[in-house]
């Protein structure tokens, strides 16, 4: 439509990312922005909190950014003619002067919501007067990001330079709208392991000022969860970094932005031990043998921080990311640790009040918790905070008495990490799928109350951190398993255009996929804690099963696709491509192909010098690959980034340029398979629950597991005729002397504590064998379940004629994740990847 022969470019304002149910008008009104005719100007409530002001102001940026034209911002509604933006809290003078149906917006005075409404002529000289009101000041702010949102201003417009594509005018199709709150009520980012790109990204290139992660930065952090509808913050807290508390501008910019102050599962009382806790002063952090000084350290904080939006981590660990100091035994740790609980909930009732209506949460990570199930006197009033094993699977859940608690259940969850086995810290690669289906695990469990996710540098887990919040606002949008591939696309669809959306999207459901089967920072099979060399990798080089020249060509294709896209970027997004896209899928295919090569060249060495020295001239190559891709990442955006990337995190030997391996070597020899099916692909269901077995698109080798039950089924302890059970007819074409049966699924972890990972497996009218995913701390298993993405157990089955057989596999504990099984002669070396199905 041409209006004064300018475009006008209208945006609805109920769309995906919308939260709540529009209230439509009989007929919808335009609003506009700018215009050749009309500019509108904006005003927020004078007696309001800061972040009317900070949003207000904001807005009127993104609107500049998208047009070029800067809107008044104002609180003087006699300053102001025309159209008008008008921001503010539901029961403010402003917000009543306007709108006078006062008492259904304040029955919408929920947690977090807002409402949008366009009056025509509401006083003298406003024509048009958007009504932005919230229920509370961040539900205002999110009223207001989500107009930024709907004129093309991206979360992450500075974060990845997302930069809007110009529009000359601007025009908004406008109806009532109402929010609906979050369903979970605290969500939020924990910056972790901040040294090898935040920190020194921060005090060198963007606040050398501070020289350290102060308050430029983390205003940026701020507004960027505001504009993801986040509310909460766990601060960097690594010894490169100073305490939070130690810039005061820093608590003040959280009061500012109504952001809530927590601290990780190591930081008692929003205290940061690695900084703040001086052990030549102070003495040890032993709450058995320096108790007073303990106590008064952390007074100390909760007088500071009395007038903080804040969450209190309850407990005590070591400073660090280490066990309670001074306990020999569980039962030393778990007593000691009532009387600490004790105490510190005595300073909030002191200091604050009531420490029922204090938030707090007991964080349930690692060794504690041992503590937890041994035995704590845990006021229900606090939430516990569960966690997943580092890897992206959630260790525990609450059961049916742990879900009656008052203070709820959240979860604290990893996109990226620092430990044994192995770091993975450099690209964020953490599948979609797995986050949707262990987050709506923990939520069908009760755990709503808090959700924190580990962002390691913020940058490259842009995506993951975007899903993730987009999931914690609105879980039951995402209830079908391919609802992450949908998000995937918009999300990618709303930067590079609707266009290129399926393309980019499939570009980087691949990229998780290869991630799926092996992180690239665990494709030197290596391990940490202690540091050890890279070894040749796992996957087959037989004819058969050539797993790494398979690999290499997925990659390769990746690549292409990654060229081929590019030359339909817009120029202004070229910076945001390169970030979100181009550098996280070649870094990955770079490093998966300098250890593949490795493995040539180590094969090839001993027999055919030629190819051998043509494999270790491509190991070099990729190596360089990820060098300039690097310094191109941080010379982006005329050097915004500089220092911001490392591909060395922790200097580990995954990283360096591998070298050929004289010491070891390749087998090419096939192992004979007689049978591989695929879980999902079963004769027939008898007994299951309605819409059960469940097939989870994205998961497993296969990328079709089978979910067996709800995460809020009960165990079967016993089976009978009326368990539940998959059946699947076989064909053997050749007899087996002793065939052995081995199952892989997801390496999760039993859903609550009084739960296993237990199926029945049965072959013909043979007793039925028990077979058990579960496994314990960081047992072996455990760490090549993780390295590997994959549980495998087997049970010996006999021997076996050729011919039609049946296997039965029974539903008992509702957390096991089915992929595929595999029927071979005992002790074969099975194939790394899901081999063909026979």
């Amino acid at each position: 439509m041409k209006i004064s022969s300018r475009l006008y470019i209208i945006v609805i304002l109920i769309s995906l990312s919308a939260c709540g149910t529009a209230q439509p008008q009989p007929k919808d009104e335009v609003f506009e922005l700018v215009t050749v005719d009309k500019k509108t100007a904006i005003i927020y409530d004078a007696t309001g909190p800061a972040l009317d002001s900070i949003s207000a102001h904001l807005l009127a940026q993104d609107i500049e950014r998208v047009t070029g034209f800067k809107p008044k911002v104002t609180t003087r509604i006699t300053e102001i003619s025309g159209n008008v933006i008008v921001i503010g809290n539901n029961d403010s003078q402003l917000i009543s002067n306007l709108v006078k149906d006062q008492k259904r917006l304040s029955a919408e005075n929920r947690w977090e919501t807002y409402s949008h409404r366009l009056l025509i002529n509401p006083v003298a000289n406003v024509e048009k007067a958007l009504i932005i009101s919230g229920a509370d000041a961040r539900g205002t702010a999110y009223g207001v990001f989500s107009i930024s949102q709907k004129i093309g201003v991206s979360p992450w417009y500075w974060w990845a330079d997302v930069t809007p594509t110009p529009q000359e005018n601007l025009v908004l199709a406008i109806e009532d709208f109402q929010s609906v709150s979050p369903a979970v009520q605290f969500r939020g980012i924990f910056i972790n392991d901040e040294d090898w790109g935040l920190q020194p990204w921060a005090a060198k290139t963007f606040e050398p000022g501070t020289g350290d992660i102060g308050p430029k930065t983390y205003a940026r952090v701020f507004e960027l969860l505001l504009r993801l509808r986040a509310n909460t913050i766990w601060p960097a807290m690594h010894p490169s970094t100073k305490a939070f508390f130690h810039y005061p501008g820093n608590v003040q910019l959280a009061k500012d932005y109504e952001i809530v102050l927590g601290s990780s599962h190591a930081e008692p009382m929003l205290r940061n031990n690695v900084d703040e806790w001086d052990h030549d002063s102070m003495g040890d952090f032993n709450y058995f043998s320096n108790k007073k000084r303990v106590l008064k350290y952390w007074e100390e904080r909760i007088q500071e921080a009395k007038d903080v939006n804040g969450i209190y981590t309850i407990g005590m660990r070591g400073v660090h990311d280490s066990g309670m100091e001074g306990a020999k035994t569980t039962a030393d740790a778990a007593a000691i640790l009532n009387d600490v609980i004790k105490d510190q909930r005595d300073l909030l009732q002191k200091h604050i009040g009531d420490p029922k209506k204090v938030p707090q949460v007991f964080t349930v990570y690692k060794e504690v918790l041992d503590l937890y199930e041994y035995g704590l006197d845990l006021p229900e009033d606090i939430t516990l905070m569960w966690t997943d094993d580092n890897y992206g699977y959630i260790r525990q859940l609450s059961n049916a008495e742990e879900r009656k608690r008052s203070g709820g259940s959240g979860v604290y969850y990893h996109a990226s990490y620092w430990g044994r086995p192995h770091d993975y810290l450099w690209l964020s690669t953490t599948h979609p799928a797995l986050i949707r289906e262990e987050l709506l695990k923990a939520y069908d469990t009760g755990a709503d109350k808090i959700w924190i996710l580990n962002v390691g540098d913020i940058k490259p887990a842009e995506y993951n951190t975007q899903f993730f919040m987009d999931l914690a606002f609105e879980p039951e949008k995402f209830r079908k398993p391919n609802s992450y591939q949908k998000h995937m696309q918009y999300f990618y669809g709303s930067i590079f255009g609707e266009n290129l959306a399926l393309g980019i999207s499939e570009l980087r459901h691949a990229y998780y996929e290869l991630a799926w089967l092996r992180k690239p920072e665990f494709m030197g099979w290596s391990q940490t804690e202690p540091t050890r060399a890279t070894h040749l990798t796992e996957f087959s080089l037989s004819a058969e099963y050539d797993e790494i020249t398979a690999r290499i060509e997925k990659n390769e294709s990746l690549q292409k696709k990654v060229y081929t896209i590019h030359n339909n970027i817009p120029k202004h997004l070229t910076d945001a491509w390169f970030e979100l896209v181009v550098y996280p899928v070649l870094g990955s295919s770079a490093m998966n192909k300098k250890f593949l090569y490795r493995d040539l060249a180590t094969h090839y060495s001993k027999i055919d010098n030629q190819k051998s020295e043509k494999f270790k001239n491509a190991i070099r190559a990729n190596y360089e690959k990820i060098e300039q891709l690097t310094s191109t990442y941080n010379s982006l955006a005329a050097g915004k980034w500089k220092g911001i990337m490392d591909f060395k995190p922790r200097r580990l030997p995954v990283f360096e340029l591998p070298e050929i391996l004289d010491n070891e070597s390749k087998s090419t020899e096939a192992p004979k398979l007689a049978l591989v099916r695929n879980a999902a692909d079963y004769t027939r269901v008898t007994n299951f629950e309605a819409g059960y077995p469940q097939q989870l698109n994205g998961l497993g080798y296969t990328q079709q597991i089978i979910q067996f039950a709800a995460s809020d089924a009960s165990r079967i302890n016993t089976i009978t005729d009326s368990t539940p059970v998959l059946s699947y007819n076989i064909e053997l074409s050749e007899d087996l002397k002793n065939a052995e049966l081995t199952l892989m699924a997801l390496p999760n972890h039993p859903i609550t504590g009084t739960q296993q990972l237990q199926i029945g497996v049965q072959l013909n009218d043979n007793a039925i064998k028990l077979l058990d995913f579960k496994t314990t701390g960081r047992s072996e298993d455990w760490k090549q379940n993780v390295l590997r993405n994959q549980a495998r157990k087997s049970v010996t089955l006999g021997g076996l004629k050729s011919g039609n057989h049946l296997i039965k596999i029974y539903r008992l504990d509702p957390g096991v994740l089915l992929d595929y099984f595999i029927l071979a002669e005992k002790d074969t070396k099975l194939p790394y990847t899901l081999p063909q199905t026979h």
